[in-house]
């Protein structure tokens, strides 16, 4: 028999994040790998070659290593707050039209002399890609249109060239890609996680902060059979977080909502009683931040989870494993585990 773990008796409100909590973000590092490397060999963007797909995944360890240096990159991106596996891409692609290279590790190190701050960072690559790469303003800035080709060609990899249309609005530009997204698996134990959530949904509010697309989200969690362990309310995607952006920037045209941005975790405490607005302003009820736990991998997540007044509770099982654990002490995590099957006690 199974109980949930004493820390939680302080908490109604648990909110996971899904990749590295409990659904493996490695899919998608593989798929913003396989993203860069279509965008500097291929004809359709910076390259030269007709690209077969299926070939591509025949490589696509050796093509992860490279573009990544041995995942050199994606720790380091992570570690600066940045948790948009878009942004991950974007970020390697630029430095290959900055400095005028394939040569990845020249790229890293391009990565790692610019701001360690997310919002910085985000700036200063675009910065450098009007100013070194020659590209204007529209297509150079962070979510300009540099950045949506790389947000399109990615999800055309993961979801894959058939199911792509029905869910981006937008022609396949790349036939033949298989979807990565298929076959997903829990990153820890199925039958623990199903009996965690169950045990979760029946004690408290449930909900995910996730920067998934809605389908991405709903896909694995409903092949899994908990989906309906979440409150509806108190599940927040990237669907969520860019709509509410999209009004809000009519008045405040630089606000980005994203995580480290609290308002994912505020959203899915507060669902729809407090308006966007109030969210954004700091008008809502500060004592139900209190009772929340944020679950997550990620310094984004924890900082976000800090911004909104919650505490956090970090698991090591995202890619910076046991090693992250000096790192999320430093950052004051207010609990640490291994992974998130350790909150069941038998």
């Amino acid at each position: 028999m199974y109980r949930l773990h004493p820390l939680l008796e302080a908490y109604d409100t648990i909110l996971l994040d899904l990749d590295g909590v409990i659904t493996s973000e490695e899919v998608y590092w593989n798929t913003a790998a396989l993203t860069v490397w279509e965008f500097l060999n291929s004809s359709h963007y910076y390259g030269t070659d007709t690209i077969q797909p299926a070939a591509a995944m025949e490589q696509l360890s050796f093509i992860r290593d490279e573009v990544f240096c041995q995942d050199a990159v994606i720790k380091t991106v992570k570690e600066r707050g940045i948790n948009n596996n878009w942004d991950l891409a974007w970020f390697v692609i630029s430095g290959a039209l900055v400095l005028k290279t394939h040569d990845y590790m020249a790229i890293y190190q391009w990565i790692l002399s610019l701001p360690e701050t997310a919002s910085d960072l985000c700036y200063a690559v675009s910065t450098d890609l009007q100013e070194k790469a020659g590209l204007p303003a529209e297509e150079a800035e962070h979510h300009g249109h540099l950045w949506q080709r790389v947000q399109l060609s990615f999800q055309e990899w993961f979801l894959g060239s058939d199911l792509f249309p029905a869910h981006w609005n937008s022609p396949v530009l790349q036939t033949g890609k298989p979807g990565l997204t298929f076959g997903e698996e829990p990153l820890v134990n199925k039958d623990k996680l199903i009996i965690l959530l169950r045990l979760l949904a029946k004690e408290k509010t449930l909900g995910i902060g996730t920067g998934r697309p809605r389908i991405e989200m709903l896909n694995p969690l409903k092949n899994w059979g908990v989906y309906d362990c979440f409150r509806a309310e108190a599940v927040v995607t990237h669907h969520e977080v860019q709509s509410a952006q999209q009004v809000l920037r009519v008045t405040m045209p630089e606000l980005v909502l994203t995580k480290p941005h609290p308002f994912i975790f505020l959203k899915g405490i507060f669902g729809d009683s407090v308006t966007d607005e109030d969210l954004i302003a700091g008008r809502y009820d500060v004592s139900r931040c209190k009772k929340t736990l944020v679950v997550g991998d990620a310094g984004c997540d924890l900082f976000a989870a800090k911004a909104a007044g919650c505490d956090f509770l970090a698991v090591l099982t995202g890619i910076g494993g046991e090693s992250a654990r000096d790192y999320f002490a430093k950052e004051g995590a207010d609990y640490i585990l291994n992974h998130v099957l350790e909150l069941l006690e038998s």
